[in-house]
């Protein structure tokens, strides 16, 4: 039997928050997917930015226009023509910068710029990296989609996260950039693409893949979704068919690697047989976006592993099982123990009174490339050891 296995999980509430917001069209409910020559968007936490001037690319450097981009953050502008200066002042921020000047002072310090702050018909535009040293904000850059999102520093606050925790996130979050130094045009590999070890040759796919895309308001899969493919399939002219008849887009990268319908997806490595956990994992998921949405709420599933092969399952829900799916985000979770067993991706957990779960288990892989055994997948739930 063909089978696909669409797993909904998500990652600590607040982070997969911040991530979720870096999905390209989710403000307007459009498409993610832009076109190669469409016009740079620029958005500020969850709105889009109006400009009478698209952004510009020179010599690697990108420039937006300044007022509407710092009037939606709250910033008030003030022009002297004679000077041709532009001064930024909201609460205890304050900055100056001139026209065609490569310095530029930001609370008293001069900061210098990767190319002059330019007029174009009567609109001044700054350096996009500017952006972030004079606002305060966190810069981020799609360069799949040509989009780029500013998350001001009272959003950040919402969120719960600093810039340093911010950029550590974002290193995960796929084809996009912090801070961004350049806006060269998007190609293909542009993000965080590497070549996988083995190219992927469609003609000769095998195993289980596994990839991750984002649930901004955390109705579908409580912050992350990851999908993954296993068993029999079939290819026709870039489509992959499925034993449901559904169909996915389906091709391989210049570099070598899997995407279906645009997800990044890498094999997934069978786990030994008798492997052993040990340590407290958790889940957490959330329902609309913590700090923008008032309806939002957020929960957590704990499971400890125990080497011995013993278990215990605090507020524990039904995700996705080994043969069917589910969409179970914040539904009642109960509590047991039990002992538990792996053997190549599946783990199954035997509840003490005789219920037997069994789940899709595989270890997600760290920033080294290796397994990372704090970092597992149980079904639809994303579990890892809480570094808190």
């Amino acid at each position: 039997m063909i089978q696909t296995v669409k797993s909904k999980t998500g990652a600590a509430a607040l982070i997969m928050a911040f991530i979720s917001l870096l999905l390209t069209g989710i403000w307007s409910g459009t498409s993610a997917h832009a076109e190669a020559a469409s016009p740079i968007k620029v958005a500020v936490d969850t709105k889009w930015v109006n400009f009478s001037v698209d952004p510009v690319v020179d010599g690697g450097t990108m420039l937006v226009q300044m007022r509407p981009l710092f009037e939606s953050m709250g910033i008030s502008l003030n022009w002297d023509p004679r000077n041709q200066t532009i001064t930024g002042q909201k609460d205890s921020l304050s900055f100056t910068l001139q026209l065609n000047s490569k310095e530029a002072t930001v609370n008293g310090k001069k900061v210098s710029l990767d190319k002059p702050a330019r007029s174009v018909r009567g609109n001044t535009l700054v350096p996009l990296r500017f952006v972030g040293e004079a606002t305060g904000g966190f810069v981020v850059w799609d360069a799949k989609n040509r989009e780029i999102t500013i998350f001001s520093e009272q959003m950040l606050k919402q969120l719960g996260l600093t810039k340093e925790q911010a950029a550590e996130i974002l290193a995960h979050a796929g084809d996009t950039t912090a801070n961004p130094p350049a806006g060269t045009e998007p190609t293909e590999n542009d993000g965080d693409e590497s070549a996988p070890a083995v190219p992927v040759q469609l003609d000769k796919l095998q195993g289980m893949y596994v990839g991750m895309r984002l649930d901004p308001g955390g109705y579908e899969c409580g912050g992350a979704c990851w999908d993954y493919y296993t068993r029999d399939y079939s290819i026709t002219n870039g489509k992959l068919v499925l034993g449901n008849g559904t169909t996915h887009t389906i091709r391989v990268s210049s570099l070598g690697n899997l995407y279906i319908d645009d997800v990044l997806l890498e094999r997934v490595t069978p786990v030994a047989s008798n492997h052993k956990l040990n340590g407290s994992y958790v889940y957490r998921g959330y329902s609309g976006m913590a700090g923008v949405n008032s309806a939002s709420s957020a929960w957590e599933e704990r499971l400890t592993f125990q080497t011995d092969g013993t278990f215990k399952a605090d507020n524990f829900t039904l995700g996705t099982q080994e043969a069917g799916s589910g969409t179970t985000n914040s539904s009642a979770g109960s509590s047991g123990t039990g002992t538990y067993s792996i053997s190549g991706n599946t783990i199954t957990l035997k509840f003490t009174g005789g219920t037997v779960e069994r789940y899709v288990f595989f270890i997600h892989t760290g920033k080294d490339g290796k397994p990372n055994v704090q970092d597992v997948q149980i079904g639809s739930r994303n579990f890892f050891v809480d570094a808190e």
